[in-house]
């Protein structure tokens, strides 16, 4: 490879300058015509093996000017390569941050005479008054019954769920024993027992690095194999009349009223690659874990268009259901959908894309003169909400009254379905109607944001009260698409008729559309919409905050949505030893 120098000693540093020549310089590789033509700034070039490489491009690039520097930073693909070089060592080095986690676990080792250990794991889900919880606990027994020595521990809250107390309990255990230990471990999980035939018996895998968890299979697997430990997994009863398994239960159910660590380093010790974000430990497949991230910073932009703040605070809307209802559009899935027309429609509905006489005047006042107002009814300015409240009427369109139908449609349907799932008294039937969305009569501005496709937050936070999220977003999501269908039909495609036979009246062809202004066009009195964003005070990086609290209290991050917190970290780094 080409030689490059760091521009500076920094740890961070990533900076670097092509080297002029030095002792590493071999010649002969130099005057390689592969070499020349793809390096034709570098004057050094050397021999290196992969584990010594700290740095490399995470895209093909050419310096076309010598001696200029570059940045390099490490791809995922050369993280997974050198993670493979050192999965290849027999024993790989640990960090210096966590030799002294390492000798403080060490002080309880137990003797050869230790033949079974009892492994059980708790877990506690988050609730509105508490965090999510898990602890872990381990019995050692010798060979006739005797108790040893027992632990019990509540571990840090890292993508918290009960196979992961299961598996840590495991791995505590088996990190208190002697070398050269023969040991039977009970557990009452299967599951546990299915993946340690699939992680740690067989040879090791790269698949691993794909699974939840593998931070911890990864630890099991050079424990077993520097301490040289022969172990067996037992599966016991989950609540049978195993003394000692109710025992290690007992443990582990009673330490969560201890005292909660906010790490434990030694769980990563032997991880010769460890990607955090904000400084919490990544151990899910980092391909999904990326995918979250962009598709939180890409939810966070569309909350943050000046259509939707200018509307009013994020807190309003409900953007989890909005998310949920958007990834249902089989537009956005495949091309083969049949209604490309009401698919294209629903999403310029919901983002006030709709080309509206108010939003055609602001496009080209040229041709659309900024005085004029509803074609249909001509008593107010066309703009998306005018739609459905202007009070123009002929025998096939009455907008007004269509809209009012449509929503108590919808309305009664969504009634009808919850109401299917669980017997509720009157009081919901009322409370339900009385919601402010259902007020179609005005109608209200959280009715129109529901027909633009923006659920809104007292709707689901009420429904929340007797439903979970998800049931409510899956019974929602096609009500309202139905909904929308029935405005398509019922009122823009007939209004588009009407639209389009004003414009030939008015001299307003397809041809006058393509061209541009002309001299004696109308002068452009209208302004840009101006959108004052409610999200001012709100800091852009709430992307991270999502994220580390999907990873600290578990679930996806989309369940996390909070615009407030504010944080100041750099959320992304890889480290290597």
């Amino acid at each position: 490879m080409s030689h490059w120098l760091p521009v500076s000693t920094l740890a961070d540093e990533r900076s670097y300058d092509p080297c002029p020549g030095c002792a590493l310089n071999i010649p002969a590789l130099s005057m390689k015509s592969a070499i020349r033509q793809r390096c034709n700034s570098e004057k050094c070039f050397f021999n290196v093996t992969l584990s010594d490489t700290v740095g490399y491009p995470t895209r093909n690039a050419k310096v076309f000017a010598a001696y200029l520097p570059i940045t390099l930073s490490t791809s995922w693909s050369y993280a997974t390569s050198l993670a493979l070089v050192h999965f290849s060592n027999a024993s790989p080095a640990l960090s210096p941050l966590f030799k002294d986690s390492i000798d403080r676990i060490e002080d309880t080792i137990l003797p050869l005479s230790v033949q079974s250990l009892y492994t059980d794991g708790s877990f506690h889900h988050a609730n509105d008054s508490s965090p999510s919880s898990m602890t872990s606990a381990w019995i050692a027994l010798d060979d006739v019954g005797l108790v040893l020595e027992s632990s019990s521990m509540h571990l840090p809250s890292y993508f918290p769920s009960a196979l992961r107390s299961e598996i840590s309990a495991v791995l505590l255990g088996l990190n208190a024993l002697s070398r050269n230990s023969s040991i039977s471990v009970h557990t009452d999980c299967s599951q546990l027992i299915s993946l340690w035939t699939r992680f740690v018996d067989a040879p090791f895998s790269p698949r691993l690095l794909r699974k939840p968890n593998h931070l911890l299979w990864l630890f099991i697997r050079q424990l077993i194999m520097d301490r040289n430990l022969n172990v067996e997994l037992i599966k016991v009863p989950a609540h049978g009349d195993d003394i000692y398994n109710i025992q290690a239960d007992s443990l582990a159910k009673d330490a969560h009223s201890s005292l909660q660590p906010t790490t434990l380093l030694s769980t990563f010790c032997y991880a010769p690659c460890l990607l955090t974000f904000n400084s919490l430990p990544i151990d899910v497949n980092i391909r999904h874990f990326l995918r979250s991230i962009a598709d939180a910073r890409a939810l966070l932009s569309f909350c943050s268009l000046a259509r939707f703040t200018a509307l009013g605070s994020p807190s309003l809307f409900d953007w989890a259901g909005i998310y949920f209802c958007l990834s249902q559009i089989k537009g956005f899935v495949s091309h083969r959908n049949g209604r490309p027309e009401f698919w294209i429609f629903r999403i310029k509905l919901l983002l006030d894309m709709l080309p509206t006489l108010t939003t055609l005047q602001q496009r080209k006042p040229y041709l659309y003169s900024p005085d004029w107002l509803c074609p249909q009814c001509n008593s107010a300015p066309e703009d998306l909400n005018h739609l459905w409240t202007c009070p123009y009427i002929l025998p096939d369109l009455n907008p007004c009254l269509t809209h009012r139908s449509e929503v108590i449609k919808f309305r009664d349907s969504c009634l009808s379905s919850f109401l299917s799932l669980k017997s509720l008294d009157n009081s919901f039937h009322t409370a339900f109607f009385a919601l402010d969305c259902w007020n179609y009569e005005a109608p209200s501005s959280s009715c129109l944001w529901l027909t633009r496709g923006l659920l809104p937050a007292h709707l689901t936070a009420f429904l929340n009260q007797y439903f979970p999220l998800s049931v409510i977003y899956k019974i929602i999501s096609p009500l309202l698409n139905d909904f929308q269908v029935e405005l398509y039909g019922e009122i823009w495609l007939y209004r588009n008729v009407l639209f389009h036979a004003w414009e030939e009246s008015q001299g307003i062809s397809a041809a006058s559309k393509l061209r541009g202004p002309s001299t004696n066009s109308f002068p452009n009195t209208t302004s840009p919409q101006q959108h004052n964003s409610s999200l001012a005070s709100v800091s852009q990086d709430s992307w991270i905050s999502w994220i580390s609290s999907s990873i600290i209290r578990g679930g996806s991050w989309i369940s996390h949505l909070d615009f407030l917190r504010r944080l100041t970290v750099q959320p992304l780094r890889i480290s290597f030893w």
